[in-house]
């Protein structure tokens, strides 16, 4: 039943075409007035027939799904298929295209966009129409669909029916749609790697170690000033002493803030991703481990079944010296 709804939809996308007959072009209408010989305006509800059935023939792109799908290496590779199939993972058209996403995002985005930009454009001079009842021209409903998409607004264009603005709104909507992505693909491209990472977190803790260094040594030298002037019986209250106290007070709390900024940075460098493969290190090692192990276990059988059998061979050996002498 599922099937037959689906041919039957195909079908019916595939039959939407604009009727295969000319119409007549709409000369300029004279107003009646007799001081006026401007064009009457389309109302804003006017769509010409031809344009509100070659504006749905763009369904027609859920066509592209079988060549996507088909032309995949995920889904003709006989290994993708098995492990998916173990993984109760279905390798289908979402899959190939979150995999697509994941590889190349820069080039489905250019694709997106570029298809958005010719399939906006075009609908924009379909359902635009200049003083003269013609269409736009091309480029400027391109040149409309652009800021709109961009999401900056009108330009010195301005649809003027229903169906242009619901082109804006639908153009808007995958604007911020389009923008979201790319600021994303932006944002991970701006990320470090992870041997940039670590570069980068071993430059900031030798910084600190030696900043470390300097604040302890002036611990150092600021409680040996004050226990000096404590011991010489300097009064508590006077400026030289107090000042060294909060110097020495200023560089044991500069310390607290070193290793706490080294205990966040050793904490960052150690991410999920290292953890995995840590993990997987060891239990290689551990493997190999158990390998040889097993390995050793099985020649030290085979030693000692030697044994057994040298020691029976010199049994034999002993008895039958002794039976000869």
């Amino acid at each position: 039943m599922e099937k037959m709804l689906l041919i039957t939809l195909e079908i019916i996308i595939c039959a939407v075409h604009p009727v295969p007959r000319s119409f007549p072009r709409h000369e300029q209408e004279i107003a009646e007035t007799s001081n006026s010989t401007e064009p009457i305006p389309y109302p804003y509800s006017h769509i010409d027939i031809d344009v509100a059935l070659g504006l749905p023939m763009f369904a027609r792109l859920y066509l592209l799904y079988g060549p996507i799908l088909y032309h995949s290496h995920l889904v003709r590779s006989a290994a993708s298929q098995s492990l998916g199939y173990l993984s109760a993972v279905s390798i289908d058209f979402p899959f190939v295209m979150k995999a697509y996403l994941r590889h190349w995002p820069e080039r489905c985005l250019l694709v997106w966009c570029t298809l958005i930009f010719f399939i906006g454009g075009w609908c924009f001079r379909a359902c635009e129409y200049q003083p003269t009842h013609e269409h736009w021209p091309l480029v400027d409903a391109m040149w409309l669909f652009v800021p709109i998409f961009g999401t900056v607004g009108y330009s010195n264009l301005v649809p003027s029916t229903y169906c242009g603005r619901t082109i804006c709104a639908l153009s808007g909507v995958l604007g911020v749609f389009s923008m979201s992505f790319f600021i994303a693909i932006a944002a991970g491209k701006l990320i470090l790697t992870p041997c940039e990472n670590y570069v980068h977190t071993f430059v900031l803790n030798t910084e600190l170690a030696k900043e470390h260094k300097h604040q302890a040594a002036n611990v150092i030298k600021f409680a040996w000033k004050t226990w000096f002037w404590k011991a010489n019986k300097t009064p508590l209250s006077s400026m030289r002493y107090l000042q060294m106290e909060r110097k020495l007070h200023r560089s044991i709390g500069i310390i607290h803030e070193i290793k706490r900024k080294q205990r966040c940075l050793n904490g960052s460098t150690i991410g999920l991703p290292e953890i995995q493969i840590i993990e997987r290190s060891t239990n290689m090692n551990t493997e190999e481990t158990i390998r040889k192990m097993a390995t050793l276990e099985s020649k030290m059988d085979e030693i000692e079944g030697q044994l057994v059998n040298l020691d029976y061979g010199l049994n034999g050996t002993q008895n039958v010296l002794y039976f000869s002498l």
